[in-house]
């Protein structure tokens, strides 16, 4: 279980390092009152030309409505978008880091789904262990991607708790792939899951059962989908923490018992002799 919270903490370092990287500094300003508990956009791009600072088009995206994107950006409807955002101190290193994190983004995504779907109709904790690490160590291969659009943002946060204000950059990257390239994603990251682990031919097939959901989870309709696998996700994890919790305390409990007894023998040849 060490090496599961080990391996999801080097995955979330990496994620929170193209996603969510903070730029706080010890000699941060202080907000005025005005400001505390705010987050709002100081800067944008093309701001001089009348361009929002939160377009129609990257609002609809980032709730999972890909249709208003598409159609703002002249993208063909067959196409599947997707949105990689992520934080830098320069408007460069934020554009980078969303660059550099798609993949782990991607991979993520298609993680939560298979641990939140096939976790549910496992009562083996040592199965759910083995497919969650099959899940997490598989790379999302994204090959056959075309950016289509950039923009960031300047955004000012304040904190409640020490009143000190941070700015950074957010840039948010929009790729498109066709929906073969999607298909075979798919398909590739979960023939790969299966074969990463010692698996059993049932979780095999539960797994590989998933082709058909993920293929059509390409333009995520709504955003209230996301946060269902994100919830079963946490509660498969959760599970699997206090499942590995008791096996730990059971073997222990083993151990103390063996030792007692190993005790007790001695002492009783000990008086014996």
């Amino acid at each position: 279980m060490k090496r599961i919270m080990h391996r999801a903490a080097l995955a979330a370092a990496v994620i929170a390092l193209a996603g969510c990287a903070s730029t706080k500094t010890a000699t941060a300003p202080v907000a005025s009152k005005d400001e505390i508990d705010k987050v709002v956009v100081v800067d944008w791009e093309d701001r001089t030309l009348g361009l929002e600072a939160n377009p129609a088009w990257l609002v609809e995206g980032r709730r999972g409505n890909s249709d208003k994107l598409k159609q703002t950006l002249n993208i063909e409807t067959n196409r599947i978008v997707k949105i990689s955002p992520a934080t830098g101190k320069t408007q460069a290193q934020a554009q980078a880091f969303s660059r550099a994190g798609f993949a782990y983004s991607q991979a993520a995504e298609l993680n939560q789904k298979v641990i939140g779907r096939v976790g549910q109709g496992l009562n083996d904790v040592n199965q759910l262990e083995a497919v969650y690490l099959a899940a997490s160590e598989t790379k999302a291969d994204m090959a056959g991607l075309r950016e289509e659009r950039g923009f960031w943002q300047k955004v000012r946060r304040t904190s409640a708790d020490t009143k000190e204000r941070e700015e950074y950059y957010v840039y948010y990257t929009v790729y498109s792939m066709s929906q073969e390239t999607w298909d075979a994603l798919c398909k590739k990251y979960l023939m790969d899951v299966m074969g990463g682990a010692d698996l059993t031919t049932e979780t095999q097939k539960k797994i590989g059962a998933l082709f058909s959901e993920m293929k059509a989870d390409a333009d995520k309709k709504e955003l209230k989908q996301a946060q269902e696998e994100a919830a079963l996700y946490k509660a498969q994890i959760a599970r699997l923490e206090a499942e590995s919790a008791k096996y730990r305390e059971a073997q222990s409990a083993k151990k103390d018992a063996a030792r007692q007894a190993s005790e007790e023998a001695a002492s009783l040849e000990d008086f014996l002799q």
